[in-house]
C-alpha cells in the first residue's frame, strides 16, 4: 500500500571529491524562486562543510538536511531512506535534491528506491527517483584515464583497497545525466576525447558540459530520466553482457566461439570507436583459466585495456565464481559466490531449483561455469585479445 500524498521527485547528485557537486547544487538553488525544494547533503566527516555552504546559499524557508559522518550508499543508507521518506510524507516539497559524499556509488542510492525491505516496502512508496546525476571533473577524470594509457603499468591492490578511479568509472557508468564540469580547464581536443570516453562507458546517459556548475534547473529537474532497468544497466560492459542470449553463447568446443571478428564498416561503428578507437570486446569460453597464467596476462599483456568487468572460472578454485574488474592500472580478482553447478554437485541445491536465468546459461558438463568478460580499451584487436586469453586457459586435461 502506497502513500496517498503525491510522491515528490528526487534528484541525486553524485561525483568524486572535488568534482563540483556543491557548486552545481548552489547554482540550482539560486534558481529555485518560489518553488518548494528540500535539500539533503551528505559528508563523510562529522562536520559537514558542504551542508553549511548549501545552507548559506539556500533562501529562508528552504529545508536543508545534514547527513554527516557516513556515506549514504552504505553506513548512512538507512538514515537517508528515513530522511527522504519523512520529507516526502509532509507533502511540503515539490522536489528533493540529494548531494552525496564523493565516495558514494549511485547504484547503492538507487537500491533504496528499487529494492524492497523485509516488510515489502521501498522508498519508491514515498518518493520518485527522478534522475541519477554524476558530476565529473573533466581534467581530473581525463588525467586518471591517461595515466595507465601512457604508462601501461598494472598492479593488484592490497586486500580491501579499492582504486579511486574504479569508483569514478562506476559513477559515470550508472547515471542518467553526466555533467562534465570545469570545461574551461581543458583544451578543446582534450574535452572532445573525454566526451568520447564517457560516451563509450555509458551510451545511454545525457551529457552536458558546464563551467562553474552552471546548469539550468529547468533542463535538469523538470524531466524524469531514471528507469530501474535501463539506468542500472547503462554501463557499456553490462549492456554487452545483457545482449548475449543463451543461443549466442559458446556451444561446444572451448575454442569454437569468436565474437564479431569481421571488421565493421566505419559508418556502422559507434562514434566513440570511429573517432577515438575506444571499443568493447566480449570474451566467452567454457574452459577454466589457470589463475597463475591469467594473473600474469593481466599484469604484463593486454595493452590498451582500460576497463574490464565480468565473470571468470579457474582450475584452482572451480567451485567459486570469480569476478574481474580492471580500472585503469588496477586489477581486482574477487570470488563472489558459488557456481550453481558446484552447489548441485555438492548436494546444496537441485537441478530443478535452478532459476530461469541459470537454465538459460546451462551447458553440460560445465553447467553455469564460464568465462564471460567485457574488455574496453583503445585500439583493441579482437583476434589478438582472444589468442592471449585462450593461452591462459587450463590445459591440464589435454
Amino acid at each position: 500500500m502506497t502513500c496517498s500524498i503525491a510522491r515528490p521527485p528526487v534528484t541525486v547528485l553524485c561525483g568524486f571529491l572535488g568534482a563540483g557537486k556543491t557548486t552545481l547544487l548552489k547554482h540550482l538553488l539560486s534558481q529555485a524562486g518560489d518553488r518548494r525544494w528540500a535539500v539533503v547533503v551528505n559528508d563523510l566527516a562529522t562536520l559537514n562543510i558542504d551542508a553549511a555552504l548549501v545552507r548559506d546559499a539556500a533562501e529562508t524557508g528552504r529545508k536543508v538536511v545534514d547527513l554527516g559522518n557516513g556515506c549514504v550508499c552504505c553506513s548512512n543508507r538507512d538514515e537517508l531512506g528515513e530522511t527522504l521518506a519523512e520529507l516526502s510524507a509532509t507533502g511540503d516539497y515539490d522536489h528533493i535534491l540529494v548531494e552525496t559524499t564523493g565516495v558514494a556509488e549511485p547504484r547503492g542510492v538507487a537500491a533504496l528506491f528499487t529494492q524492497k525491505n523485509p516488510f515489502g516496502r521501498s522508498l519508491s512508496d514515498f518518493a520518485r527517483l527522478s534522475s541519477l546525476v554524476s558530476v565529473v571533473d573533466a581534467a581530473h577524470f581525463l588525467r586518471e584515464w591517461r595515466e595507465y594509457e601512457v604508462s601501461g603499468r598494472r598492479a593488484f591492490p592490497g586486500t580491501g583497497q579499492r582504486p579511486v578511479f574504479e569508483l569514478m568509472l562506476e559513477q559515470v557508468e550508472c547515471a542518467d545525466v553526466i555533467v562534465l564540469g570545469k570545461r574551461d580547464l581543458v583544451s578543446a581536443d582534450a574535452f572532445e576525447e573525454l566526451e568520447g570516453i564517457v560516451r563509450g562507458l555509458n551510451p545511454r546517459a545525457e551529457m552536458i558540459a558546464v563551467e562553474h556548475g552552471r546548469v539550468e534547473a529547468e533542463w535538469l529537474l523538470t524531466r524524469a530520466r531514471f528507469h530501474p532497468q535501463e539506468t542500472l544497466k547503462a554501463a557499456s560492459w553490462l549492456g554487452a553482457l545483457e545482449r548475449l542470449s543463451p543461443a549466442g553463447r559458446e556451444a561446444k568446443a572451448p575454442r569454437s566461439w569468436i565474437v564479431n571478428t569481421a571488421p565493421a564498416a566505419d559508418a556502422a561503428l559507434p562514434e566513440h570507436e570511429r573517432r577515438f578507437g575506444l571499443k568493447s570486446i566480449v570474451y566467452q569460453r567454457r574452459r577454466p583459466f589457470s589463475e597463475e597464467k591469467l594473473r600474469a596476462f593481466l599484469l604484463t599483456e593486454g595493452q590498451g585495456i582500460l576497463r574490464a568487468k565480468g565473470f571468470f572460472w579457474t582450475r584452482e578454485r572451480p567451485d567459486e565464481m570469480g569476478f574481474l574488474s580492471i580500472a585503469g592500472g588496477v586489477v581486482r580478482l574477487d570470488y563472489l559466490s558459488y557456481w550453481w553447478a558446484a552447489l548441485i554437485e555438492n548436494g546444496k541445491a537441485t537441478l530443478a531449483a535452478r532459476p530461469t536465468a541459470i537454465i538459460g546459461l546451462w551447458q553440460d558438463p560445465a553447467g553455469d561455469r564460464r568465462q564471460e568478460m567485457v574488455f574496453i580499451g583503445k585500439d583493441l584487436k579482437e583476434k589478438t585479445l582472444y589468442a592471449q586469453l585462450d593461452a591462459c586457459l587450463d590445459t591440464s586435461d589435454n
